[in-house]
This record gives structure tokens, C-alpha cells and sequence, in this order.
């Protein structure tokens, strides 16, 4: 792909971006009407993660190294590992889905064989993982999985993204679509969840993360990932209360 071509994606990446939160303020003014908010909403999604994941995969050649966001420890490891592979495979078990047998889901490229596909990966294959939340948001652009999934795991490869503009970029992207999650399905934790840690562990930023962390919990997640949110609920808290006693 020439450099031309690739600066218009970004431009157009950016533009769409820019365009659903304008889309979300117009329409909670009551300036666009239910059927073109529905309409245009579905368009944008779509169309931006079909370029976001076709950038991802121009950078993702690139030597992988951790860059400057703030050091993830071990136990922060854990639980992000935890709330992906947890959340969606606990609130799924036992669930066959259409055109899924005992033993798991045809390859047949519906939405249901895509989304079976992705949770069995977890985080495995980030650019694979991506390719197939992409699809399943070109023909379900408010499919809530997806676009929680694809926004989060956009949020991870930034850690893999050796150019720190490129990866401030693509976190940047993974949170806008974050974003995009909560308002499509706010009683979706899985959206809060991550775009809690985000605040958190990426920006820094506790008192923004706090309540997206609460409205995770309030949702009642599984039991067990509950739990281990809980306790990244209390560093977060403790943050929260150490930034208010420090400011002058």
C-alpha cells in the first residue's frame, strides 16, 4: 500500500471516529431523528473497523515491544487475561449456538461461527482475533460482543506497537470504540470492564476509570472475574483518594 493510500485511511479512520461521537451528542439534543441515528450509526461502526483492521495489519509487522504506558504488573496480567477469556465464556457455557455441534461451531462465516472462533483464541492471535470481530461488525455493526472485543483487543495491540504515535493512535481507537459499546448496551459489563482498565492501567487516570469499574460490577458479572474486578476496584479507589489528597 502506497504511503497516499495509507494517510487517507487514517483520515478516513479519524473522520468516522470523529463522527460517531458527534453522532451520540446530536442525538442526545434530539437533533437526528431515531431512524437516521440507527442508520448512520451502523454505517459508521461498520466502515470503521473494516479500516482500523485493515491499518492493524499494515502495522502489525513491526518489531513488538512494550512502550511508555504505565508498567502492567503480573496480577494486572492475570486479571485482564481473566475478564477475556472469562466474561463472555462464562455468561456462553453451555450455550450451543445455531449451526454449532457438541464438540464447537461449524466454520461457515456466520456471525455465530465467527464469534465462537474469537472467544476460543483469547489472546493467542491479537491480529486474528481483531480480523474476526471485524467481520462480524460489517454484517452486525451493533453486535455487542464485537465491538466490545474489537475495541478491546485494539486496545492491547497498542501495547504490541513499537512507534509511540502509532500506538497512542490505536489505544485512542480501542477506546473510542469502548466508548461506543457502553452507549450501544450500557448493562454490558464486559464494555466497562475494560474500558476501566484502560483508564487505569494506560492513561493513568483513576478517577475517570472508578466509575466505569462500579458500572461493571453493577451489571453482576461471573462470580469469579467479580472478584478479581473487585480488587482492581480497590487500587483504583485508593488512587482516587491519594490524587484528592495531594491536590492543593
Amino acid at each position: 500500500m502506497t504511503p497516499e493510500r495509507r494517510e487517507q485511511l487514517q483520515e478516513e479512520r479519524e473522520f468516522l471516529l470523529s463522527s460517531l461521537t458527534d453522532l451520540e451528542r446530536e442525538f442526545a439534543v434530539g437533533d437526528v431523528a431515531d431512524d437516521d441515528y440507527v442508520s448512520l450509526k451502523d454505517s459508521y461502526t461498520a466502515r470503521a473497523a473494516i479500516i482500523i483492521r485493515d491499518l492493524s495489519d499494515l502495522e502489525q509487522p513491526r518489531v513488538r515491544k512494550r512502550i511508555g504506558w504505565r508498567p502492567i504488573a503480573w496480577s494486572a496480567l492475570v486479571l485482564l487475561l481473566a475478564i477475556t477469556a472469562g466474561v463472555v465464556v462464562a455468561r456462553n457455557t453451555g450455550e450451543r449456538l445455531p449451526g454449532q455441534g457438541m464438540t464447537g461451531a461449524i466454520d461457515d462465516g456466520s456471525v455465530s461461527s465467527l464469534l465462537v472462533q474469537a472467544r476460543s483464541m483469547g489472546m493467542a492471535d491479537i491480529p486474528a482475533v481483531l480480523d474476526l470481530y471485524s467481520r462480524v461488525l460489517a454484517v452486525e455493526p451493533d453486535n455487542i460482543e464485537a465491538l466490545t472485543y474489537f475495541g478491546w483487543f485494539t486496545v492491547l495491540s497498542s501495547t504490541q506497537e513499537a512507534d509511540a504515535s502509532a500506538a497512542a493512535t490505536r489505544l485512542q481507537n480501542g477506546m473510542v470504540l469502548l466508548r461506543q459499546a457502553t452507549v450501544t448496551d450500557a448493562t454490558y459489563p464486559d464494555a466497562h470492564c475494560f474500558l476501566g482498565i484502560a483508564f487505569f492501567r494506560f492513561l493513568d487516570d483513576a478517577s475517570t476509570a472508578q466509575p466505569e469499574m462500579s458500572a461493571c460490577l453493577e451489571q453482576n458479572p461471573p462470580a469469579e472475574v467479580a472478584s478479581l474486578v473487585q480488587g482492581l476496584m480497590t487500587q483504583i479507589t485508593d488512587a482516587v483518594a491519594v490524587s484528592t489528597t495531594t491536590i492543593p
